[in-house]
């Protein structure tokens, strides 16, 4: 008996008796079937070189970032800790050079030396402000405790009255406003939060 395949088939029109070439034909069916993985014939995901290079330089500029603040926070931490040894310092000497001058001249002098430790330790504009300014502004100082509040407060206005009253040396009364600002100067550093090392 003839079993054959019209044209239209995969195979030519023969003869499948034989169970050798019907397991060849399935063999060859199944191998045309079987798609192989396309990942092996794809080329891999190209970077161009500019990508590359722009990726250092964005790594190269965060590091140098870094360090650059890194160096900016330990010189402001350097000056904060500094800074009250400077302040008492040059009060110090500054009581040394007291000879003929206005009181208004000492107070001044005293005043910017509060302010300025005050601006870098506890963040208060005090500084820049005349003191009607300070005193119309009702947060100054109210991160401060307590009991410092109410010796800066009443020692700040008396430096006022010195600076802008009349003036003449008085070697006792700038003396006096020196020591009171030196007392102020370390009840405000005692207390100031030390970062331990």
């Amino acid at each position: 008996m003839n079993y054959g395949f019209s044209s239209h088939h995969l195979l030519p029109f023969t003869t499948l008796s034989e169970p050798s070439k019907l397991n060849t034909w399935q063999k060859t069916v199944t191998a045309l079937h079987d798609i192989p993985d396309p990942d092996n014939l794809l080329p891999g995901i190209r970077i161009a070189w500019w990508i590359w290079a722009f990726t250092t330089i964005v790594i190269i500029a965060l590091a140098w970032l870094i360090k650059t603040k890194r160096k900016q926070d330990s010189r402001v931490s350097h000056v904060h800790d500094n800074s009250y040894q400077s302040c008492r310092e040059e009060l110090i000497v500054f009581r040394e050079q007291l000879t003929g001058l206005p009181l208004a001249d000492v107070a001044t002098r005293c005043s910017l030396t509060l302010r300025a430790y005050m601006r870098i330790h506890i963040d208060d504009r005090a500084l820049y402000e005349t003191h009607d300014e300070f005193l119309l502004r009702p947060e100054a100082l109210e991160h401060l405790p307590r009991g410092a509040r109410d010796k800066l407060a009443p020692f700040l206005s008396k430096l006022a009255l010195c600076k802008y009253g009349p003036s003449k040396a008085n070697q006792a009364a700038s003396e006096e406003i020196i020591e009171e600002s030196l007392q102020i100067l370390q009840g405000l550093e005692s207390t100031r939060k030390h970062d331990i090392v």
